[in-house]
């Protein structure tokens, strides 16, 4: 293996999922880029992420892939990226959480070392060379990713972080438009989306939240949402103007113009979602609040930087395999009225804000 890998020059790197993911697949890259400091690296990831790579140094090119949820439509963006991979002859492919069909892709390429992690915590890596070692067990996502990269026989020290890069003309342009919103420091930023509603802490908690903010620093608040959360940042305004303060709502912000953001920000406070993995890697202090999900997936940060706050032990969260930490997959609480976020108190996120966040 250490003479196949002696030759490699070329690298492609495969990772088609959530912003969240795309953010942790820079420990990975980091990783490649000290082990190969003169290959090219590129990397495959969803159309929508791919600004997040710019200016990192261990990504040449990102190569952007547009995920279709018809399956006719993205078999054929899949095939398509295959065929404009293969002319690339690349020595090295790896394949980070890989899906079956990215699985395909990688092997068309016609790497001679391929390493391939299929997401399935059972699944077999379909099209790999190299073994992946824990496979089946359940670990921090980073670790998992990492998981392909001992496959090719690295010793790799746990506890790497993610590492996203903004310039100072970003940082400039996010100084500005916090001036031109009225938005004095220190500035707190909360990402009110998630990926369903039983992972949201309340929007009465939130505006309390802020309000709290804002008496004890003196500073701003603004809220954090996708395009198509308007009615969350309606709820969001409603319990704000109950308490008599304002917050104002950057909803649908472009990549580039967020990460700005969220690094001239004091600290950012929300649920288990993409924007939280944006502040982390922009060495941003993150307070999140974690519901239904075990932390243990994708909390893989140190809680001294990072606290989260998470109720232990609920009986309802119960959808995992006998042996796996328990979760729970409602979209809409039907058991115990959301106490997984409602138990959460503003107390005790202050206290943990309070301690983690900047000056700024």
């Amino acid at each position: 293996m250490a003479e196949r890998l002696s030759l490699v020059r070329k690298i492609i790197v495969i990772k088609v999922r959530a912003m969240g993911d795309t953010v942790l697949t820079t420990v990975a890259l980091q990783e490649l880029r000290a082990r190969f400091p003169r290959a090219k690296i590129h990397v495959v990831v969803q159309k929508e992420w791919a600004p997040l790579l710019e200016n990192h140094p261990a990504c040449d090119r990102a190569i952007p892939f547009e995920f279709r949820e018809e399956r006719v439509a993205r078999a054929r963006n899949t095939a398509r990226l295959a065929f404009k991979l293969h002319p690339e002859k690349y020595d090295l492919a790896i394949g980070l959480h890989s899906s079956p069909s990215m699985a395909m892709v990688l092997y068309a390429t016609g790497a001679r070392v391929r390493s391939i992690h299929l997401h399935g915590f059972k699944d077999r890596n379909l099209c790999s060379t190299v073994e992946i070692p824990g496979k089946g067990e359940v670990k921090p996502i980073i670790e998992r990713d990492m998981d392909a990269l001992r496959a090719l026989g690295f010793e790799i020290p746990p506890g790497q972080m993610p590492k996203l890069y903004v310039t100072g003309d970003e940082r400039a342009l996010a100084q500005r438009f916090f001036a031109d919103h009225g938005l004095k420091g220190p500035v707190l930023g909360i990402a009110i989306g998630a990926s369903r509603p039983t992972k949201i802490w309340p929007f009465s908690s939130f505006a309390e939240l802020a309000k709290r903010w804002q008496t004890l620093t003196g500073g701003s608040v603004y809220s954090l949402s996708s395009a198509g959360e308007s009615l969350l940042v309606q709820n969001l305004q409603e319990e704000c103007s109950r308490v008599g303060i304002k917050v104002h709502s950057f909803q649908g912000l472009e990549i580039r113009p967020l990460m700005g953001l969220l690094a001239e920000s004091a600290a950012l406070v929300g649920n288990d979602s993409g924007p939280r993995h944006l502040a982390v890697a922009l060495s941003i202090p993150t307070v999140t609040l974690i519901g239904p999900e075990h932390p243990l997936e994708w909390h893989p940060y140190p809680r001294e930087q990072h606290p989260y706050l998470y109720l232990e032990d609920l009986s309802c969260r119960r959808d995992a395999p006998p042996g796996y930490p328990q979760w729970c997959g409602l979209s809409v609480c039907t058991v115990e009225k959301h106490r997984c976020m409602t138990g959460i108190s503003v107390e005790s996120v202050l206290t943990e804000l309070q301690r983690v966040a900047r000056g700024k």
